[in-house]
Protein backbone atom coordinates (compact mmCIF):
# COMPACT_ATOMS: atom_id res chain seq x y z
CA UNK A 1 0.00 0.00 0.00
CA UNK A 2 1.38 3.58 -0.72
CA UNK A 3 1.46 6.52 1.80
CA UNK A 4 -0.86 7.64 0.20
CA UNK A 5 -2.54 10.09 2.73
CA UNK A 6 0.94 11.07 3.76
CA UNK A 7 1.07 12.15 -0.04
CA UNK A 8 -2.23 13.62 0.26
CA UNK A 9 -1.24 15.87 3.24
CA UNK A 10 1.99 17.04 1.70
CA UNK A 11 0.59 18.23 -1.88
CA UNK A 12 -2.03 20.14 1.03
CA UNK A 13 0.60 22.06 1.89
CA UNK A 14 2.62 22.53 -0.66
CA UNK A 15 -0.65 24.41 -1.60
CA UNK A 16 -0.39 26.25 1.29
CA UNK A 17 2.79 27.34 0.96
CA UNK A 18 2.22 28.36 -2.40
CA UNK A 19 -0.04 30.37 -1.50
CA UNK A 20 2.31 32.37 1.13
CA UNK A 21 4.66 32.31 -1.23
CA UNK A 22 6.77 35.98 -1.75
CA UNK A 23 7.40 35.13 -5.50
CA UNK A 24 6.77 38.00 -8.11
CA UNK A 25 3.43 37.77 -9.07
CA UNK A 26 2.37 37.89 -12.54
CA UNK A 27 0.65 41.39 -13.31
CA UNK A 28 -2.82 40.00 -13.56
CA UNK A 29 -5.07 43.26 -13.27
CA UNK A 30 -8.81 42.64 -15.12
CA UNK A 31 -10.97 39.47 -14.92
CA UNK A 32 -10.04 38.86 -18.59
CA UNK A 33 -6.90 38.81 -18.20
CA UNK A 34 -6.92 36.42 -15.53
CA UNK A 35 -9.75 34.38 -17.38
CA UNK A 36 -7.41 33.95 -20.45
CA UNK A 37 -4.87 32.55 -18.08
CA UNK A 38 -6.59 30.38 -15.89
CA UNK A 39 -7.70 28.85 -19.79
CA UNK A 40 -3.91 28.60 -20.86
CA UNK A 41 -3.60 27.01 -17.53
CA UNK A 42 -6.21 24.62 -17.97
CA UNK A 43 -5.05 23.55 -21.64
CA UNK A 44 -1.67 22.54 -20.41
CA UNK A 45 -3.02 20.32 -17.46
CA UNK A 46 -4.04 16.77 -17.26
CA UNK A 47 -6.83 17.97 -14.56
CA UNK A 48 -10.50 16.84 -15.36
CA UNK A 49 -11.70 20.22 -14.30
CA UNK A 50 -11.42 23.13 -11.75
CA UNK A 51 -13.26 26.15 -10.35
CA UNK A 52 -12.14 29.80 -9.10
CA UNK A 53 -13.85 32.31 -7.48
CA UNK A 54 -11.98 35.75 -6.12
CA UNK A 55 -13.27 38.23 -3.61
CA UNK A 56 -12.23 41.48 -3.66
CA UNK A 57 -13.99 44.30 -0.95
CA UNK A 58 -16.15 41.94 -0.12
CA UNK A 59 -17.49 41.62 -3.76
CA UNK A 60 -17.58 38.65 -5.89
CA UNK A 61 -14.63 39.54 -8.67
CA UNK A 62 -14.90 36.57 -10.42
CA UNK A 63 -16.26 33.47 -10.66
CA UNK A 64 -15.35 30.78 -13.13
CA UNK A 65 -15.21 27.31 -14.04
CA UNK A 66 -12.76 25.05 -16.45
CA UNK A 67 -12.67 22.01 -18.36
CA UNK A 68 -15.21 18.77 -17.71
CA UNK A 69 -17.25 17.19 -15.04
CA UNK A 70 -17.56 14.12 -16.91
CA UNK A 71 -14.90 13.46 -19.68
CA UNK A 72 -16.50 10.42 -21.36
CA UNK A 73 -19.71 12.38 -21.76
CA UNK A 74 -18.45 16.02 -22.43
CA UNK A 75 -19.49 17.51 -20.09
CA UNK A 76 -18.55 20.79 -18.78
CA UNK A 77 -17.92 21.64 -15.37
CA UNK A 78 -20.03 24.98 -14.32
CA UNK A 79 -20.03 27.09 -11.58
CA UNK A 80 -23.03 25.16 -10.07
CA UNK A 81 -21.64 21.65 -10.05
CA UNK A 82 -20.28 20.15 -7.10
CA UNK A 83 -17.22 18.45 -6.19
CA UNK A 84 -15.61 17.35 -3.42
CA UNK A 85 -13.54 19.70 -0.66
CA UNK A 86 -11.75 17.21 1.06
CA UNK A 87 -10.52 18.72 4.42
CA UNK A 88 -12.06 22.08 3.67
CA UNK A 89 -14.90 20.63 5.35
CA UNK A 90 -13.30 20.82 8.40
CA UNK A 91 -14.06 24.60 8.86
CA UNK A 92 -17.92 23.21 8.80
CA UNK A 93 -17.42 21.15 11.52
CA UNK A 94 -15.93 24.56 13.53
CA UNK A 95 -18.72 26.43 12.42
CA UNK A 96 -21.08 23.43 13.60
CA UNK A 97 -19.19 23.09 16.88
CA UNK A 98 -19.21 26.65 18.03
CA UNK A 99 -23.10 27.65 17.41
CA UNK A 100 -23.27 23.76 19.62
CA UNK A 101 -21.35 26.08 22.15
CA UNK A 102 -23.59 28.78 21.51
CA UNK A 103 -26.41 27.14 22.61
CA UNK A 104 -24.91 25.46 25.75
CA UNK A 105 -24.20 22.39 25.24
CA UNK A 106 -20.25 22.16 25.92
CA UNK A 107 -17.33 25.04 26.09
CA UNK A 108 -13.72 24.57 24.54
CA UNK A 109 -12.68 23.49 28.15
CA UNK A 110 -15.23 20.53 28.50
CA UNK A 111 -13.61 17.23 28.03
CA UNK A 112 -14.64 14.78 25.93
CA UNK A 113 -14.98 12.28 28.29
CA UNK A 114 -17.44 13.71 29.89
CA UNK A 115 -19.80 13.33 26.62
CA UNK A 116 -18.35 10.16 24.68
CA UNK A 117 -20.75 6.81 25.56
CA UNK A 118 -17.01 5.58 26.28
CA UNK A 119 -13.58 6.28 27.10
CA UNK A 120 -10.92 7.51 25.05
CA UNK A 121 -7.71 8.69 26.49
CA UNK A 122 -4.02 9.32 25.42
CA UNK A 123 -1.90 6.44 26.57
CA UNK A 124 1.04 8.34 26.78
CA UNK A 125 -0.46 11.50 29.15
CA UNK A 126 -2.57 11.89 32.44
CA UNK A 127 -3.53 14.95 30.47
CA UNK A 128 -7.58 14.71 29.62
CA UNK A 129 -8.47 15.46 25.90
CA UNK A 130 -10.63 18.50 25.79
CA UNK A 131 -12.56 19.69 23.37
CA UNK A 132 -9.98 22.64 22.33
CA UNK A 133 -7.31 20.11 21.52
CA UNK A 134 -9.18 18.40 19.06
CA UNK A 135 -10.28 21.73 17.01
CA UNK A 136 -6.18 22.31 17.10
CA UNK A 137 -4.97 18.74 16.34
CA UNK A 138 -3.00 18.71 19.56
CA UNK A 139 -5.24 15.86 21.24
CA UNK A 140 -2.46 13.32 20.40
CA UNK A 141 -4.81 10.89 17.87
CA UNK A 142 -3.25 10.14 15.03
CA UNK A 143 -4.60 8.74 12.14
CA UNK A 144 -3.20 5.36 11.18
CA UNK A 145 -3.32 5.49 7.20
CA UNK A 146 -4.20 1.81 6.54
CA UNK A 147 -6.82 1.71 9.09
CA UNK A 148 -8.48 5.03 8.01
CA UNK A 149 -8.73 4.29 4.31
CA UNK A 150 -10.78 0.95 5.45
CA UNK A 151 -13.39 3.62 6.48
CA UNK A 152 -14.08 4.79 3.26
CA UNK A 153 -16.31 2.93 0.70
CA UNK A 154 -17.04 3.19 -3.31
CA UNK A 155 -20.75 3.85 -3.57
CA UNK A 156 -23.09 0.92 -3.89
CA UNK A 157 -23.93 0.91 -7.93
CA UNK A 158 -20.96 2.47 -9.29
CA UNK A 159 -19.01 1.14 -11.40
CA UNK A 160 -16.10 -0.65 -9.68
CA UNK A 161 -14.09 -2.28 -13.23
CA UNK A 162 -12.14 0.68 -13.96
CA UNK A 163 -8.89 1.43 -13.68
CA UNK A 164 -9.49 4.70 -10.96
CA UNK A 165 -11.84 2.02 -9.28
CA UNK A 166 -9.56 -0.87 -8.69
CA UNK A 167 -6.38 1.58 -8.24
CA UNK A 168 -8.73 2.61 -4.90
CA UNK A 169 -9.49 -1.00 -4.05
CA UNK A 170 -5.97 -2.70 -4.37
CA UNK A 171 -3.57 0.02 -3.71
CA UNK A 172 -5.68 1.90 -0.82
CA UNK A 173 -7.47 -1.29 0.64
CA UNK A 174 -10.99 1.01 0.21
CA UNK A 175 -14.16 -1.25 0.28
CA UNK A 176 -16.08 -1.71 -2.79
CA UNK A 177 -19.80 -2.13 -1.50
CA UNK A 178 -21.11 0.90 -0.23
CA UNK A 179 -21.25 -0.65 3.70
CA UNK A 180 -18.86 0.99 6.02
CA UNK A 181 -19.04 1.71 9.87
CA UNK A 182 -21.77 4.36 11.37
CA UNK A 183 -19.60 7.52 12.36
CA UNK A 184 -20.47 6.59 16.12
CA UNK A 185 -18.84 2.80 15.83
CA UNK A 186 -15.81 3.93 14.02
CA UNK A 187 -15.34 6.07 16.60
CA UNK A 188 -15.79 3.60 19.43
CA UNK A 189 -13.67 0.76 17.19
CA UNK A 190 -10.94 3.19 16.57
CA UNK A 191 -10.29 5.29 19.78
CA UNK A 192 -11.76 3.31 23.01
CA UNK A 193 -9.43 -0.17 24.39
CA UNK A 194 -12.57 -2.22 23.57
CA UNK A 195 -12.36 -1.48 19.94
CA UNK A 196 -11.94 -3.29 17.31
CA UNK A 197 -9.42 -1.22 15.34
CA UNK A 198 -7.77 -0.02 18.56
CA UNK A 199 -4.01 0.16 19.14
CA UNK A 200 -2.05 2.69 21.49
CA UNK A 201 -0.17 3.99 18.35
CA UNK A 202 -3.26 5.28 17.43
CA UNK A 203 -1.69 8.14 19.75
CA UNK A 204 1.50 10.40 19.40
CA UNK A 205 3.95 9.38 22.69
CA UNK A 206 3.48 12.95 23.76
CA UNK A 207 1.42 14.15 26.63
CA UNK A 208 -1.81 15.73 25.14
CA UNK A 209 -1.27 19.78 24.29
CA UNK A 210 1.98 19.03 23.45
CA UNK A 211 2.23 17.78 19.95
CA UNK A 212 0.63 18.67 17.19
CA UNK A 213 -0.56 15.86 14.79
CA UNK A 214 -3.01 16.72 12.24
CA UNK A 215 -5.91 14.41 12.65
CA UNK A 216 -8.88 13.44 10.22
CA UNK A 217 -10.38 11.32 13.28
CA UNK A 218 -9.89 13.63 15.69
CA UNK A 219 -11.63 15.87 13.60
CA UNK A 220 -14.74 13.48 13.04
CA UNK A 221 -14.59 13.04 16.33
CA UNK A 222 -15.48 16.59 17.20
CA UNK A 223 -18.73 16.24 15.08
CA UNK A 224 -19.48 13.36 16.63
CA UNK A 225 -19.62 14.87 19.92
CA UNK A 226 -21.87 17.25 18.23
CA UNK A 227 -24.24 14.46 17.28
CA UNK A 228 -24.63 13.44 20.79
CA UNK A 229 -25.36 16.44 22.77
CA UNK A 230 -27.41 17.81 20.12
CA UNK A 231 -29.57 14.45 19.84
CA UNK A 232 -29.07 15.18 15.73
CA UNK A 233 -26.75 13.31 13.31
CA UNK A 234 -23.82 15.90 12.19
CA UNK A 235 -25.14 15.80 8.70
CA UNK A 236 -28.50 16.90 9.31
CA UNK A 237 -27.35 19.98 11.89
CA UNK A 238 -24.75 21.17 10.03
CA UNK A 239 -27.36 21.67 7.13
CA UNK A 240 -29.92 23.04 9.68
CA UNK A 241 -27.14 25.76 10.79
CA UNK A 242 -24.94 26.24 7.92
CA UNK A 243 -26.19 25.39 4.76
CA UNK A 244 -30.08 26.15 4.90
CA UNK A 245 -29.69 29.96 6.09
CA UNK A 246 -27.34 30.53 3.12
CA UNK A 247 -29.36 28.75 1.11
CA UNK A 248 -25.99 26.74 -0.15
CA UNK A 249 -28.56 24.04 -2.28
CA UNK A 250 -25.78 22.29 -4.00
CA UNK A 251 -24.23 21.68 -0.48
CA UNK A 252 -24.43 18.52 0.87
CA UNK A 253 -22.33 15.28 2.92
CA UNK A 254 -23.74 12.49 0.82
CA UNK A 255 -24.42 12.50 -3.46
CA UNK A 256 -27.79 10.88 -2.71
CA UNK A 257 -28.95 14.41 -1.22
CA UNK A 258 -27.99 16.16 -5.08
CA UNK A 259 -29.06 16.57 -8.32
CA UNK A 260 -26.55 13.81 -9.62
CA UNK A 261 -26.23 15.67 -12.93
CA UNK A 262 -24.91 18.35 -11.26
CA UNK A 263 -22.13 16.52 -9.19
CA UNK A 264 -18.66 16.25 -11.22
CA UNK A 265 -17.06 12.71 -11.47
CA UNK A 266 -13.70 12.81 -9.51
CA UNK A 267 -10.38 12.05 -11.04
CA UNK A 268 -6.96 10.97 -10.79
CA UNK A 269 -6.30 11.97 -13.56
CA UNK A 270 -8.46 13.35 -17.31
CA UNK A 271 -7.68 9.64 -18.26
CA UNK A 272 -8.57 7.85 -14.95
CA UNK A 273 -12.05 9.09 -13.93
CA UNK A 274 -12.84 7.70 -10.21
CA UNK A 275 -16.07 6.32 -8.76
CA UNK A 276 -18.30 8.04 -6.22
CA UNK A 277 -16.99 7.21 -2.49
CA UNK A 278 -17.45 8.44 1.49
CA UNK A 279 -16.40 7.48 4.55
CA UNK A 280 -17.44 6.64 7.89
CA UNK A 281 -15.71 9.80 9.15
CA UNK A 282 -17.41 11.89 6.59
CA UNK A 283 -17.31 15.08 8.71
CA UNK A 284 -13.62 15.13 7.90
CA UNK A 285 -13.61 15.24 4.46
CA UNK A 286 -16.66 14.42 2.26
CA UNK A 287 -18.77 17.45 1.69
CA UNK A 288 -19.66 18.47 -1.51
CA UNK A 289 -20.44 21.29 -3.03
CA UNK A 290 -20.34 24.15 -5.86
CA UNK A 291 -17.52 26.95 -6.18
CA UNK A 292 -21.14 29.12 -6.10
CA UNK A 293 -22.06 27.76 -2.63
CA UNK A 294 -18.31 28.12 -1.56
CA UNK A 295 -18.13 32.00 -2.62
CA UNK A 296 -21.69 32.89 -0.55
CA UNK A 297 -19.93 30.64 2.60
CA UNK A 298 -16.56 33.01 1.75
CA UNK A 299 -18.24 36.34 1.89
CA UNK A 300 -20.36 35.48 4.71
CA UNK A 301 -17.00 34.31 6.82
CA UNK A 302 -15.23 37.60 6.22
CA UNK A 303 -18.37 39.63 6.93
CA UNK A 304 -18.66 37.92 10.48
CA UNK A 305 -14.67 38.12 11.01
CA UNK A 306 -15.11 42.25 10.81
CA UNK A 307 -17.89 41.86 12.59
CA UNK A 308 -20.77 43.13 10.12
CA UNK A 309 -22.90 39.76 10.55
CA UNK A 310 -24.64 37.28 12.87
CA UNK A 311 -26.46 34.93 10.57
CA UNK A 312 -25.13 32.14 11.68
CA UNK A 313 -23.59 32.97 14.83
CA UNK A 314 -23.87 35.67 17.44
CA UNK A 315 -20.77 37.95 16.75
CA UNK A 316 -19.44 36.53 19.76
CA UNK A 317 -19.30 33.21 18.59
CA UNK A 318 -17.53 34.20 14.85
CA UNK A 319 -14.50 35.67 17.64
CA UNK A 320 -14.52 32.25 19.07
CA UNK A 321 -14.61 30.43 15.78
CA UNK A 322 -11.80 32.50 14.32
CA UNK A 323 -9.74 34.05 17.62
CA UNK A 324 -6.04 32.11 17.59
CA UNK A 325 -6.34 28.90 20.52
CA UNK A 326 -3.02 27.94 20.85
CA UNK A 327 -1.25 29.67 23.39
CA UNK A 328 1.73 27.88 22.93
CA UNK A 329 3.38 26.86 20.14
CA UNK A 330 3.14 22.92 19.95
CA UNK A 331 5.76 20.51 18.41
CA UNK A 332 5.63 19.72 15.08
CA UNK A 333 3.36 22.51 13.56
CA UNK A 334 4.29 23.34 9.54
CA UNK A 335 6.73 26.25 10.02
CA UNK A 336 3.95 27.58 7.52
CA UNK A 337 1.27 27.60 9.53
CA UNK A 338 0.95 29.91 12.63
CA UNK A 339 -2.15 28.88 14.46
CA UNK A 340 -5.63 27.82 14.84
CA UNK A 341 -9.49 28.83 15.33
CA UNK A 342 -11.83 26.58 15.58
CA UNK A 343 -9.99 24.44 12.81
CA UNK A 344 -9.83 27.67 10.86
CA UNK A 345 -6.19 27.49 9.68
CA UNK A 346 -4.16 30.88 10.37
CA UNK A 347 -1.20 31.50 7.52
CA UNK A 348 1.83 33.29 8.80
CA UNK A 349 0.36 35.90 6.53
CA UNK A 350 -2.78 36.71 8.28
CA UNK A 351 -4.93 34.40 5.60
CA UNK A 352 -7.02 32.67 7.56
CA UNK A 353 -9.33 29.10 5.58
CA UNK A 354 -8.05 25.34 5.07
CA UNK A 355 -6.85 23.77 1.88
CA UNK A 356 -8.22 20.18 1.05
CA UNK A 357 -6.77 16.77 -0.76
CA UNK A 358 -7.88 13.42 -1.00
CA UNK A 359 -8.76 11.40 -4.03
CA UNK A 360 -9.64 12.95 -7.11
CA UNK A 361 -9.62 16.26 -5.41
CA UNK A 362 -7.52 19.41 -4.41
CA UNK A 363 -8.39 22.71 -3.41
CA UNK A 364 -7.78 25.78 -1.14
CA UNK A 365 -10.06 28.14 0.69
CA UNK A 366 -8.65 31.78 2.44
CA UNK A 367 -9.56 35.29 3.29
CA UNK A 368 -7.82 38.16 4.45
CA UNK A 369 -10.21 40.01 6.56
CA UNK A 370 -8.32 43.03 6.60
CA UNK A 371 -8.98 43.63 2.74
CA UNK A 372 -12.03 41.59 2.79
CA UNK A 373 -10.71 39.83 -0.08
CA UNK A 374 -10.32 35.68 -0.45
CA UNK A 375 -9.75 32.86 -2.96
CA UNK A 376 -11.23 29.83 -3.64
CA UNK A 377 -10.14 26.94 -6.11
CA UNK A 378 -11.58 23.60 -6.51
CA UNK A 379 -9.91 20.75 -8.51
CA UNK A 380 -11.80 17.88 -9.36
CA UNK A 381 -8.52 15.83 -9.61
CA UNK A 382 -5.04 14.76 -7.84
CA UNK A 383 -2.42 17.67 -8.16
CA UNK A 384 0.12 15.05 -7.68
CA UNK A 385 -0.75 12.56 -10.79
CA UNK A 386 1.36 14.21 -13.16
CA UNK A 387 4.32 14.73 -11.08
CA UNK A 388 5.74 18.21 -11.90
CA UNK A 389 3.60 19.74 -14.87
CA UNK A 390 0.76 19.66 -12.41
CA UNK A 391 2.41 21.33 -10.01
CA UNK A 392 3.49 23.83 -12.64
CA UNK A 393 0.12 24.50 -13.33
CA UNK A 394 -1.22 24.51 -9.77
CA UNK A 395 1.53 27.04 -9.53
CA UNK A 396 0.48 29.33 -12.41
CA UNK A 397 -3.32 29.21 -11.44
CA UNK A 398 -2.36 30.34 -7.49
CA UNK A 399 -0.32 33.14 -8.55
CA UNK A 400 -2.61 34.18 -11.36
CA UNK A 401 -5.81 34.26 -8.72
CA UNK A 402 -3.28 35.64 -6.12
CA UNK A 403 -2.28 38.69 -8.92
CA UNK A 404 -5.79 39.65 -9.56
CA UNK A 405 -6.89 39.08 -6.19
CA UNK A 406 -4.42 42.38 -5.01
CA UNK A 407 -4.71 44.56 -7.98
CA UNK A 408 -6.62 47.25 -7.57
Amino acid sequence: MQTYLKTLLLITLSLLILSCSKEVLPQINTAEELDASLQKSYEKSNFGGFSVAVIKNGEVAFQKSYGKANIEKNIDLTNEMSMNIASISKVFIGVSLVKAIEDGYFTLETPINSILPFEVNNPNSTQPILIKHLITHTSGIKDDEAVYFQNYSILEGETTSTKGAQRMINELGIQANGNMLSLEDFMKSYLSTAGNLYNSSNFVNAPTGTEYSYSNIGSALAAYLIEIVTKTPFDIYSKQVIFEPLQMSHTAWRKSELNAELVSTQFFDAETPLPAYTMATYPDGALLTSIEDMTVFMQEMIKAKIGQSSLLLSKESYQLLFDKKLEIRPNGIPDKEDNYGVFWLWSKNGRIGHTGGDIGTTAFFGFDATTQSGSIVLINSNVEESGELSLEVLSEIVNAYKSFEAAN
